[in-house]
């Protein structure tokens, strides 16, 4: 598990926390994972992990379809 996919599991499942700017990065990735839900902005910003595990998108192979 990679230390990002750590970062996410540690968040609490289904509960709203609020976070700090340093997060954000890790928010981003989440969210783009489909791991996290945010409402707010600024300080006023909480985020949710709403999937139980680790989660990656599926990728399509690099290049043309032949």
């Amino acid at each position: 598990m990679s230390a990002t996919d750590r970062s996410l599991m540690l968040l609490p499942f289904e509960q709203w926390v609020t976070i700090d700017a340093t997060a954000t990065s890790i928010v981003r990735v989440g969210r783009r994972r489909g791991v996290l839900r945010t409402r707010g902005k600024g300080t006023a910003q909480q985020v949710m992990r709403i999937y139980p595990g680790p989660r990656r998108p599926s990728r399509s192979p690099a290049g043309p379809k032949k």
